[in-house]
């Protein structure tokens, strides 16, 4: 298999992931406003909820450092299926 590649400098390029998910989405982890008790739902497609694929890292370190806990499950809301991420503390 051949490689590929070019030189160039880190401007010339576009990041096409980011800390957070793999998806480039930022979760709002460290949100206070969010209630213990509360949370937020991540939806999935029914093949990614059904493989149990897709569920999202909680950011246990950093958070416990802001005294803070999610955990994550898996959940249904009005017919779509994904990840329930609540915060317990």
């Amino acid at each position: 298999m051949a490689t590929t590649y070019t030189v160039c400098s880190a401007v010339d390029v576009t990041r096409t992931s980011k800390r957070g998910g793999s998806t480039g989405v930022r979760y709002p982890w460290y949100d206070r406003s969010i209630p213990v008790g509360g949370g937020f739902f991540i939806e999935r497609s029914y093949e990614e909820y059904a493989a149990d694929k897709g569920r999202p890292t909680v950011p246990t370190k950093d958070l416990a450092k802001m005294n803070m806990k999610y955990k994550t499950y898996k959940a249904t809301k009005k017919g779509a299926f994904g990840y329930m991420c609540e915060r317990v503390k």
